[in-house]
């Protein structure tokens, strides 16, 4: 899917009645006219932000109204499967509701919309599809031309061995600094993309650029990239990350993978993950470790390699010493379980100090250094 705008001068028609419904449209500039080809009846007039012909698309029939421009008009093109995935992932109630509308509104045509002049029925069809999703629809599809078009930039924050002080690796993190809005947060664009097949290809220019840059760092240094349930859930995802890395000349143990502690809710799909991982050789890190429900639970039923205890702990443990407390337990069962500790927020040399008489592996966070381009990376001393 990219991200389609098409121009209309006057009068031109977009779609015909009878016509296949491949896309839908959210006008971004200009009005448009809906009628009846039969017998020219216009039903409607749209403007700007408004969503047309997504009934076709809902219900895969063909266009039941024609729509033509009214004044010189700019849309927005909204591909089929990019309605068609979230009502499928949708709850199932919202998608019978949406059936049952369909249904209703497709055995009303024409006599009585034409007869009420009214299509109130509609608005409810389209209230299902709020503004915040059409500008979600949006945003997928500008996200999914950034990605083809290469200005999703990959960024890498050092991971510093606590007790010698030197750079051990990095943390490959997206950023995407949008044409228009400018720099947009990772959460909200990575959380798109991981409801849509869109994460696979973050994922995969993730691990390309990684595994370029570590060709290029001493054999001891290794780099973290975080992982979705989409990914994990591709079988030829962890497959084809193995061939670059060979290819490349990389073992496997210098990719680290980090999953958060909301992918492994379910503990027996979490060990699956976890032994496919690690048959294959990838290292395996549980990320934000300590925040959720499940922290202790985690130690006991998954065998991670790292724990990633989340930085709530670290910048709170001169505030509160309670939560000193619970470091000293994590590092203590860390320890003793055999898996390696990185504390994520290291702010300065206090937290650091500490954090080395806790024995922790690892630390991350602006003390040692912010997230740099590949260039500035590979300046660094290692």
């Amino acid at each position: 899917m990219s991200y389609h705008i098409k121009q209309f001068q006057p009068g031109d028609i977009i779609f015909h009645g009878g016509d296949s419904s491949d896309c839908a449209y959210i006008i971004e500039h200009g009005q448009v006219e809906i009628f009846f080809q039969s017998d020219h009846t216009v039903i409607d007039i749209l403007s700007e932000g408004e969503l047309f012909g997504e009934m076709g698309v809902l219900d895969q029939s063909p266009r039941s109204t024609s729509a033509r421009a009214l004044t010189d008009l700019t849309l927005l093109e909204v591909k089929t499967q990019q309605i068609t995935n979230r009502l499928t992932e949708s709850d199932p109630i919202v998608k019978a509701l949406v059936g049952v509308l369909l249904k209703r509104f497709r055995s009303m045509l024409p006599k009585q919309v034409i007869s009420s002049g009214s299509n109130s029925l509609l608005d409810q069809v389209a209230s299902v599809i709020e503004q915040a999703g059409l500008s979600k629809f949006k945003l997928e599809s500008e996200l999914s031309s950034a990605i083809n078009n290469g200005e999703i930039q990959t960024v890498f924050q050092p991971i510093c061995d606590i007790q010698s002080g030197r750079i051990a690796g990095f943390e490959a993190l997206s950023r995407w600094t949008h044409p228009e809005r400018g720099f947009i947060s990772p959460v909200e664009f990575i959380t798109l993309a991981e409801e849509t097949d869109l994460i696979i290809e973050v994922g995969d220019l993730v691990f390309t650029r990684a595994l370029e840059v570590l060709t290029q760092l001493p054999e001891h240094v290794f780099i973290n990239i975080n992982v979705s349930s989409k990914q994990l859930d591709d079988e030829r995802f962890l497959n084809r990350v193995l061939k670059k890395a060979k290819a490349n000349g990389i073992s496997p143990q210098r990719l680290k993978l980090e999953i958060t502690e909301t992918m492994v809710v379910d503990f027996k799909l979490a060990k699956q993950w976890l032994d496919k991982c690690r048959n294959i050789g990838f290292p395996v890190c549980a990320d934000d470790f300590g925040t959720g429900h499940s922290g202790m639970e985690q130690l006991v039923e998954l065998d991670f390699d790292v724990l990633k205890v989340d930085q709530v702990f670290i910048m709170n443990m001169f505030k509160n010493a309670r939560y000193q407390t619970v470091l000293k337990s994590i590092a203590s069962m860390a320890k003793s379980l055999g898996a390696q500790l990185v504390a994520e927020g290291v702010e300065d040399e206090p937290t650091c100090t500490a954090l080395k008489a806790l024995n922790f592996d690892f630390g991350q966070g602006y003390y040692f250094g912010k997230p740099m381009s590949e260039a500035e990376a590979l300046k660094l001393q290692f």
